[in-house]
């Protein structure tokens, strides 16, 4: 069996235009891939819905980026699905977070700040194993979905194979 690259998150959202925004203005996820309502045909057996909602999608990308690792967001109504109850602080079991690459923090959390996103984390150097690493930070989108943002150039790490991961960093 293979498996290919993770194709996208689908995040089921509240409000659309806003979640639109968020992933737009905030993250620079502004290609639409893919955009629409789906009434009827069986959509809704794969987001375990009762038959007759409606659902109007919007799927993004990075611009000039490969159709894999986007944000599909997903407004289901009529009827809509139950909110998660959850705090916005700290993790929670079951609880997906995406992780992307970002070459300017400092601007996302600013973006964020500004848009009046709650950011879990600012900015900060990772320790791992007696190193100090990149920077990472965690913010939380309008529905609460949790998202990491590692600081690193994506366009290097698409092309040359170096990722922060593989990495060591210095010593602490």
């Amino acid at each position: 069996m293979k498996l290919s690259q993770m194709v996208r998150a689908a995040l089921q959202v509240s409000d659309l235009k806003k979640s639109k925004a968020f992933y737009s203005e905030v993250l620079g996820l502004n290609e639409v891939y893919s955009e629409g309502t789906a009434k009827g045909g069986n959509m809704h057996e794969f987001i375990g819905m009762p038959n007759g909602v409606t659902t109007r999608v919007c799927i993004m990308k990075q611009p000039d980026f490969t159709a894999y690792g986007m944000v599909g967001l997903f407004e289901v109504t009529n009827p809509a699905p139950p909110k998660i109850e959850r705090p916005s602080e700290g993790c929670n079991l079951g609880e997906i977070c995406m992780v992307f690459y970002c070459s300017d923090l400092d601007e996302v959390t600013r973006r964020a700040e500004s848009h009046r996103h709650s950011v879990v984390c600012e900015p900060k150097p990772i320790r791992v194993r007696g190193f100090i690493k990149q920077r990472e930070m965690a913010l939380r989108g309008p529905d609460g979905e949790k998202i990491n943002l590692i600081e690193w150039d994506p366009d290097e790490a698409a092309g040359t194979g170096h990722r922060p991961e593989k990495w060591q960093g210095e010593p602490e």
